[in-house]
């Protein structure tokens, strides 16, 4: 089992991506909903209603939702390399 994972792989996981602004906030939260069912959320905000821009906050909490799916699929990656290699 190869212990690698490419960008493409870990976009052919996701099946939809759903943003929401909190209320008149410049939170954004972003849930990638993965073909498995499981949701992965990111959020992003401004510090300023006069920076905010709505377009920039949910490309950031999209990349915070991607790092955390890097993270999971990492975990799920070798654990069953390391699962794999135990039953040898």
């Amino acid at each position: 089992m190869s212990v690698k994972i490419t960008p493409e792989e870990i976009e052919s996981k996701i099946d939809e991506a759903d943003y929401h602004r909190v209320g008149e906030t410049t939170a954004i939260v972003c849930s990638l909903t993965l073909k498995s069912g499981f949701v992965v959320v990111g959020k992003a905000a401004c510090i300023s209603h006069d920076m905010f821009d709505e377009q920039v906050g949910c490309e950031l909490a999209y990349q915070d939702a991607m790092s955390k799916l890097w993270e999971l699929e990492a975990y799920r990656v070798k654990e069953n390399a390391v699962m794999q290699k135990a039953e040898v």
